[in-house]
């Protein structure tokens, strides 16, 4: 039965060591959730911007395209005037040309609309693009870094979980029974040492006819306060 105490405490260790290297990721999974979402959103911004930039260049081509053909047509129309031979012909071509004049004033004010937006776009898109790509840098980098802990932290839980695997073959099925019942009732912990003769999980006085019992360790024996196993660990409280 010793032997299987000790294997209990050696248990209790084990899943102690889980519990705080779990504890140890922190926030780290949310971070890095956090920073990727960030990140998603801002390229996605960023991206939407650089649409515009292409909408509005693509816009100020086909105005610049219109506004070449409308003067063409107003010079055609003009050389046409200076042709005419009667009224009703030069009242024709005049009101074309007084057309076409207006429609010029109305693409040229559509052009510098869009101008003065491309300018204010790339201006902003600029400053913009330069902060995101020094914030950007960073994230990357911590998120990199938050991984690398994440993994150093898995790797070592992977192998202490398999000596975790190891040792629970070699203990009994009902003292492992009895450990799982107490530990999910007592946050963890359901094997503890004697501490200064008192339980070291509730720290409640331990008889002495029970603390003899416990050092020769022929049987498990639970704290009558707190139901916790109590292993005598050699010298009181090391572990």
């Amino acid at each position: 039965m010793r032997n299987q105490l000790e294997h209990l405490a050696r248990l209790q260790e084990i899943d102690d060591q889980l519990s705080a290297l779990e504890r140890s990721k922190g926030d780290y999974p949310e971070r890095i959730e956090q920073l990727q979402g960030e990140l998603s959103e801002k390229l996605g911004k960023q991206a939407s911007v650089d649409q515009s930039r292409v909408d509005l260049e693509k816009d100020k081509r086909r105005l610049e395209r219109l506004l070449k053909d409308r003067n063409a047509h107003l010079e055609k129309e003009q050389v046409r005037l200076a042709e005419v031979k009667t009224n009703k012909e030069w009242d024709a071509i005049q009101k074309e040309i007084d057309a076409a004049k207006s429609e010029i004033r109305e693409v040229e004010d559509e052009l510098l609309g869009v101008i003065e937006q491309v300018e204010q776009l790339s201006n902003t898109a600029d400053t913009e693009t330069e902060e995101l790509r020094n914030w950007q840098t960073q994230a990357v980098a911590e998120i990199a870094d938050l991984k690398e802990k994440l993994s150093k932290v898995a790797g070592r839980m992977s192998s202490i979980r398999s000596e975790r695997d190891a040792l629970t073959l070699r203990i009994d099925d009902r003292l492992k029974r009895v450990y799982n019942r107490i530990k999910q009732g007592k946050q963890g912990t359901a094997v503890v040492p004697v501490v200064r003769s008192a339980c070291g999980g509730c720290y409640t006085r331990i008889p002495p006819q029970m603390l003899t019992e416990i050092r020769r360790a022929e049987r498990p024996i639970t704290c009558e306060n707190c139901g916790r196993l109590i292993i005598w660990f050699g010298e009181e409280g090391a572990r």
